[in-house]
């Protein structure tokens, strides 16, 4: 008999995946796991900021300006709003 994956090791593995992949440059590996997180738990503020982190690197910055600012909307003070706020300077056009 098959056992139920653990949604919540699930996500933890994404962002586990998507992390290695952003360190080592698989932006797409990256970008899709962290996709897969959001899927998983759309409010999780940390499955935002990796999801805003490898749109960043692939230069898709509408999308990682979105991501970001949910992250910020989730969790104003959490551990990365300084990173949130300044990529989210870094990505306002000029």
């Amino acid at each position: 008999m098959a056992v139920p994956e653990d949604p919540d090791k699930r996500e933890l593995d994404d962002l586990d995946v998507s992390h290695y992949y952003i360190t080592t440059g698989n932006f797409t590996g990256a970008y899709l796991r962290a996709q897969d997180a959001v899927k998983l738990y759309p409010d999780d503020e940390q499955a935002h900021f990796a999801l805003a982190v490898a749109a960043e690197k692939m230069k898709k910055a509408d999308e990682a300006v979105a991501e970001y600012t949910k992250y910020l909307a989730l969790a104003p003070d959490g551990e990365k709003s300084k990173q949130a706020r300044l990529a989210l300077a870094a990505l306002q056009p000029k």
